[in-house]
């Protein structure tokens, strides 16, 4: 066990770390994933709606029958993502004394892009399913037990400004749109080249240190602030 371990958490990848492990989300795997979707057809194959969309069969047995299998399949789902969540976590609590993550705000990352009358919103579909897919990855879930093991086993979690961590070079500190290329970062500053999520996980391990820093040393770090203002 040891030192700081950055976390970038994503879409993508459950888990990027400092280290450079990559954590893949395999907690609901696409055979779950096409089961779940064959039992919703089956549900909205078998309901009745009127015009305003409501549903007019509700109490049909077979649709009642079909509404109880989708309802168990998505609770096997949820299951398996908190499980794996909870190992993950376990992994990552157990292998360093300080975990550094981006506050995130699941709320904010979420919200409807569909705007009001007055003022609709923009590729409404689009977002939605981005909505979904950022819901179904499970990082958020991840920081709950994160918190909650860290505190179990006495560990320090660092949470940080995420603010272009994903654009900023971890080596030279560079922060450019442009050096972000797909799942790659190549600094157009330096040259330094790594996968993206990875370099954003150093760039947060980073900013924990020196925000832990500011806490042991809270005098010498405003004094440096001050010279570094003049």
């Amino acid at each position: 066990m040891g030192g700081v371990i950055g976390v970038d958490r994503g879409v993508h990848v459950l888990a990027a770390l400092s280290d450079s492990r990559l954590i893949a989300n395999v907690a609901v795997g696409e055979e779950r994933k096409a089961k779940t979707a064959r039992l919703q057809r089956e549900l909205e194959a078998l309901t009745e709606r009127d015009g305003a969309r409501r549903v007019i069969n509700g109490r049909e047995h077979r649709r009642i029958k079909a509404r109880g299998r989708l309802a168990r399949a998505k609770e096997r789902q949820a299951n398996a993502r908190r499980d794996y969540a909870h190992k993950v976590a376990r992994r990552l609590v157990d292998g360093a004394d300080v975990i550094a993550l981006e506050k995130l705000s699941l709320r904010a990352m979420t919200r409807s892009a569909r705007g009001t009358v007055d003022c609709p919103g923009r590729k409404v579909r689009a977002k939605a399913g981005l909505n979904r897919v950022v819901l179904d990855s499970g990082f958020g879930l991840l920081r709950q037990m994160i918190v909650a093991k860290a505190e179990e086993a006495a560990r320090t979690v660092v949470e940080v400004d995420s603010h272009f961590s994903s654009q900023e070079c971890s080596r030279c500190e560079h922060v450019a749109r442009e050096s972000r290329r797909r799942r790659r970062l190549c600094c157009v500053q330096c040259g330094y080249r790594n996968h993206a999520d990875v370099n954003a996980a150093l760039v947060i391990r980073g900013r924990a240190q020196l925000a832990l820093k500011s806490e042991l040393y809270p005098a010498e770090e405003a004094g440096r602030r001050g010279q570094a203002a003049a």
